[in-house]
């Protein structure tokens, strides 16, 4: 194991360090200040790494609204750590969990024991434990930190654990109700000492496997940081850091909200920071005179915190905090940590290489379920419809937090399906009637919304936004036909939803099959389908709403005239009447468009027939004529009373497309419908671009291009045209 660098001297070993539950190292500097000079101190922090040491994307650096900047990359990471350190070398680093875990192939494959090289290359000082640490059970944790050979083969020989401390305030071992891992460590500065308290969210056993943590306890994150708050200043620490595996949010205005803005009212106000993690988001704000700071994900930012400490009180008397990305451009990476990565790549390289298929278009990263008549998205539902084929299953459950990816357009290899599922969990069928389906839908709709990708069902549900619940409505076949409660149903999830979710637990009816490792289902099925492959959300998970009493719960065009009533872009007859079978006209639609693309009207439009309309309409009709949306019947007339057809319908949403992208729409021009014959070129293009799109669907091979749209039928065709990304 590498030794630490010279500004950091003295570790003590792990095994010394639990039995004193601290780590005490003193902090060399090659100068002495005067007594009445603050000692200025840098903390530099990342958070939920979760293994991703070669990962790299676009982001907005500039805050212009444009992802154009590579960020991310273990080398880049050090490289720019290294940059800010050089500005003071009273520099600590440190981390808030999730830092091993949910790791892609050039880690995962060995275990993640490539990250901890890596960490100890840059040179960290102390991190925590989050959820995913826990992830193979508390003896992998406690090898992961303390070194050893796995038990079956897989990591490294002779891995040595972390040469740093990682401190766990709140995580017991039920077995021996000790603590798994040391609660604080202390570290020293030119004669002040700094003391670090790790916690971890309570949530963490429910998250987790249960082979393996079966003894997993964690207790009130509030609680411990108090009690070894206490501790600290019993040993006259008087500058305390929270490492808290817990979720913060900023809100455009600055505020911070979140567990750890609970937490900040409510611990010793000798503690004076919180690193966050968890939930993945930029943080920088203060509650409570606490700074508290999380810095996104996958080691595309960092933290960096300047505090002052009082030399005559051992007191931070100042703080403030930056979030920095990690670009690659106009820095040179960190050699050595590159060439880890290089090493660890070309070890797994054959296998990451290898091409299953090709993707026609980008999926981007989506774990869970959304809100809205299509809440499924296409790799969730690829995942669970692979999982169902594989296991012969009438149904299939995929939960969010094991959807770790995206997938991009061209070339779809083994690593990149294997990000996406890196958790190495097996398939397991079992059987369940359809009361206890519903129970087990029930059960994962929460407060923080919806999490299972489905496969061989469809569900509608209604949530409430203030309450944070929710209910499943109807459960739905993909024959059309409602779940029997009675019937019996086989179900495929992986080994960690069985054992995890007690929902499933209560109402399987037997002992599950055991099925693949699920990255090999998924593999499998990707390969089987006709390349280049092509996913689609579906409207699999639809939320309803009773706004209007003609739109009941059961109607099918409930979630998307809910949807876009709530979004301000259709409005009922009256306050509760929405008259869905009503024919549509030419004004209501194009009004409709421009509402949804929030269009304003400039100038006049050259239509005379308008005059019996109200100003918003006709400011409406304008600005729909502005963008190019509509076309007169000549060139002076527009018949807004006039029902519009199918085709019109269906025209003028393929121009609102331009206008939404920026270009016509590419894709095939020919159709399965028979009956376009006598439209014009416009209208076919735009008929086959919207049946593409998945917009439109027809009477078998028939559009019907000249019957009436009704406004339920337009309220589907506005909501999947919002909705399309």
């Amino acid at each position: 194991m590498k030794l630490k660098k010279f500004r950091k001297l003295g570790t003590y070993s792990l095994l010394s360090a639990l039995a004193v539950s601290t780590y005490l190292i003193p902090f060399s500097s090659t100068y002495v200040k005067a007594e009445t000079e603050n000692i200025k101190v840098q903390l530099l922090s990342i958070n939920d790494l979760h293994g991703q040491i070669d990962y790299s994307s676009k982001a907005d650096v500039n805050g212009d609204g444009k992802k154009e900047e590579i960020v991310g990359g273990a080398e880049y990471l050090s490289a720019h750590m290294k940059e800010h350190e050089a500005d003071n070398e009273n520099t600590f680093y440190v981390h808030a969990g999730d830092i091993i875990g949910g790791s892609p192939l050039v880690s995962g494959a060995f275990q993640d024991e490539p990250v901890v090289e890596i960490m100890e290359e840059m040179g960290f000082d102390v991190g925590t434990v989050g959820n995913h640490e826990f992830d193979e059970g508390i003896e992998e944790l406690r090898r992961m930190v303390k070194g050893g050979d796995h038990p079956e083969g897989k990591g490294t020989k002779g891995y040595d654990g972390m040469n740093f401390p990682v401190v766990a305030a709140n995580a017991y071992d039920k077995s021996d109700g000790k603590l798994i891992l040391p609660p604080y460590a202390v570290k020293e500065v030119e004669g002040a000492k700094i003391g670090f308290i790790g916690v971890v969210t309570t949530e963490t056993p429910g998250m987790v496997i249960k082979k393996g943590n079966e003894n997993l306890q964690i207790t009130d994150e509030v609680e411990a940081i108090n009690k070894y708050a206490k501790k600290l200043k019993e040993q006259g620490v008087k500058s305390i850091v929270v490492l808290a595996h817990n979720p913060s949010i900023q809100e455009a205005n600055g505020a911070v909200s979140g567990q750890t803005a609970e937490f900040a009212k409510k611990i010793d106000d000798e503690v004076d920071i919180i690193f966050a993690g968890h939930n993945h988001q930029f943080t920088n704000g203060v509650v409570d005179n606490k700074l508290i700071v999380q810095s996104f994900e996958y080691g595309q930012a960092f933290g960096d915190v300047d505090i002052e400490i009082d030399p005559s009180t051992g007191d931070i008397v100042k703080k403030s905090a930056t979030t920095e990305w990690v670009t690659q451009e106009g820095i040179k990476p960190d050699e050595k940590v590159k060439s880890i990565l290089e090493k660890y790549n070309e070890k797994v390289k054959p296998v990451k290489e290898e091409v299953i298929s090709k993707s026609a278009v980008d999926y981007p990263s989506q774990r869970y379920p959304g809100f809205g008549p299509v809440g499924d998205h296409p790799v969730g539902n690829m995942i669970a419809d692979g999982m169902r084929e594989t296991m012969d299953a009438d149904i299939a459950l995929m939960n969010g937090g094991g959807v770790r990816a995206g997938i991009d357009k061209g070339d779809i290899t083994f690593g990149e399906l294997y990000t996406i599922q890196p958790f190495g969990n097996v398939l397991n069928k079992f059987t369940v009637t359809g009361a206890g389906l519903r129970e087990i839908l029930d059960g994962q709709i929460t407060s923080y919304g919806l999490d299972y990708s489905i496969s061989g069902l469809r569900y509608t549900y209604t949530y409430d936004h203030n309450a944070k619940r929710g209910k499943v409505v109807d459960i739905f076949l993909p024959n059309g036909k409602k779940i029997n409660p009675s019937e019996k149903y086989t179900v495929v999830v992986n080994n960690y939803m069985f054992g995890a979710d007690q929902a499933i637990i209560d109402n399987a009816l037997d002992q599950p099959e055991t099925g693949p490792v699920d990255i090999d289902a998924t593999s499998n099925y990707v390969r089987s389908l006709e390349s280049p492959v092509h996913f689609k959300a579906e409207g699999r998970i639809q939320e309803v709403s009773s706004i209007f009493k003609d739109v009941p719960l059961n109607s099918w065009s409930n979630p998307y005239v809910s949807y876009l009533a709530n979004e301000g872009v259709v409005k009922g007859k009256s306050p509760e009447v929405f008259a869905p079978f009503s024919p549509l006209n030419r004004a209501q639609f194009a009004s409709m468009l421009v509402r949804a693309l929030d269009l304003k009207a400039e100038g006049t439009s050259p239509f005379k027939d308008l005059d019996k309309m109200d100003k918003e309409t006709k400011d409406e009709i304008t600005a729909a004529y502005k963008a190019g949306l509509i076309k007169g019947t000549s060139d002076t007339t527009f018949e807004p009373w006039e029902p519009i057809s199918r085709s019109q319908m269906v025209t003028m949403m393929m121009r609102a497309y331009e206008v939404k992208h920026g270009a016509p729409y590419e894709g095939e021009t020919s159709t399965k419908f028979t009956d376009l014959k006598t439209l014009d070129s416009e209208m076919k293009k735009a008929v086959a671009a919207a049946e593409e799109l998945g917009y439109v669907e027809g009477y078998g091979d028939k559009f019907k291009p000249y019957n009436g749209a009704t406004r339920e039928q337009m309220a589907k065709v506005v909501s999947l045209f919002l909705l399309d990304k």
